[in-house]
């Protein structure tokens, strides 16, 4: 007979969603203040009818930084209502959680078992065959491998290890009681269940070793959908399900404006690019950062007119959106569609300005000398919500170096017309 259960992760309740910010057309805030509580009520609902009789949250259920009762509250009343259903929740607590008191003085359900923090310990769920290991965390900065320490396996059950961590090798997370992989599967358990990392992730097959990831996106570094694993084990060969537990979803949507000579050429094809993107989002309400990309003549003047440009982009998601997507940010990553090379080479005002630009690029102290602060031009694109890719001083220099060509491009233009 198959065993079903259910692992998730990095709920992060009552964590608030960085970036949404109110402009017209843009979706109303309110709407989705609530997220991480509606993922997580999602998941609730999933187990309730779908009769999974076990769920595992590696960590992170909380963040730091609540103040009062209300968040976990609302937790344990979900909690009971898995309890009335028969279904038993498995615990730890991760960095997040470790970092406020308040997770370890309120009393949970007694469906709920919250693993110890001074070292790790079995939960036996003998009517259900399933022996599950876990340690919380004691402090936030746990940097000592936790792992070595977690019992043998028992015998005859199914084991399944519980562990907030970061697998070596592993980028964007800081480096919380790390493991790898080989220590983890050494255990003879049948499965990781894993947290920390906030993108699913199956590492090993045999055994599983799985991050569930994050039930609800909270900023634009979280893109995609979000959720948790439905695992299904029967005489020790499993089944893996990623299920989508998200009510708002973060989305980077590259635009290739390649040719456009115009802010109106820009918009149909942002649209499209914006159309087929919230096409696979299933209904949600997005926050999307659109980066627009390739070589054409208008490439100068969208760092020039960073207003126009941030509200043409915002209309033609509105429409295409039909009012479900905000957009977080503009980012421009597109390039000149001429020869810069030649130019250089030029008897002309162009070609000496580059030069010079050039000169200025390859001498830290002839910044120092000339004073050179581009903070002004930095401050200017991202006040209206248009961002030149982070970098160093060469990237700050050829933004101001297409600035400048467009301007005297623009000059020539009007004494030839005069």
């Amino acid at each position: 007979m198959a065993f079903t259960f259910l692992h998730a992760a990095d709920i992060h309740l009552d964590s608030p969603l960085k970036g949404l910010f109110p402009y017209e057309g843009a979706p109303d805030v309110d709407e989705i203040r609530g997220a991480t509580r509606h993922a997580l009520d999602n998941l609730v609902g999933f187990v309730l009818s779908e009769k999974v009789p076990l769920v595992i949250i590696a960590g992170d259920l909380y963040d730091g930084d609540w103040q009062d009762f209300n968040t976990p509250l609302y937790f344990a009343k979900q909690m009971q209502r898995l309890g009335e259903a028969g279904v038993r929740v498995a615990v730890v607590r991760g960095n997040h959680d470790a970092a406020n008191t308040m997770t370890k003085t309120l009393v949970m359900p007694d469906n709920v078992k919250t693993f110890r923090a001074r070292k790790p310990e079995t939960w036996r769920l003998d009517d259900l065959g399933v022996a599950i290991h876990g340690q919380s965390y004691a402090t936030q900065d746990v940097t000592e491998n936790l792992a070595v320490a977690y019992p043998d396996p028992i015998s005859g059950m199914l084991n399944i290890g519980v562990l907030h961590c970061l697998i070596s090798g592993s980028r964007g997370h800081l480096p919380y009681a790390p493991c790898t992989l080989d220590e983890l599967a050494a255990k003879g358990y049948d499965y990781w269940a894993l947290g920390h990392v906030h993108e699913y992730a199956l590492l090993r097959r045999r055994p599983l070793i799985v991050y569930s990831g994050c039930s609800q996106g909270r900023h634009i570094k979280e893109t995609g959908p979000k959720g948790c694993v439905l695992v299904e084990a029967e005489n020790k060969t499993f089944k893996t399900e990623f299920v989508s537990l998200d009510v708002f979803r973060w989305v980077k949507v590259a635009a290739d404006i390649g040719g456009a000579e115009t802010l109106e050429q820009v918009a149909p094809l942002v649209g499209a690019a914006l159309e087929e993107a919230m096409g696979k989002q299933d209904g949600r309400p997005c926050c999307v950062r659109v980066i627009l990309q390739g070589r054409c003549p208008i490439h100068g003047r969208l760092s020039t007119d960073p207003e126009a440009l941030s509200a043409n982009i915002r209309a033609v998601a509105t429409d295409v959106s039909r009012g479900r997507a905000w957009v977080e940010k503009v980012e421009l990553d597109t390039a000149p569609d001429f020869d810069i090379g030649s130019l250089a080479r030029s008897d002309t005002p162009q070609g000496e300005l580059l030069r010079y630009l050039d000169e200025l690029a390859s001498s830290s102290q002839l910044h120092q000398d000339l004073g050179v602060d581009l903070t002004q031009l930095k401050s200017k694109l991202s006040g209206n919500h248009v961002d030149v890719p982070e970098g160093n001083m060469d990237r700050m220099l050829v933004g101001a170096r297409d600035i400048l060509l467009t301007m005297l491009a623009d000059m020539e233009s009007k004494e030839q017309k005069s």
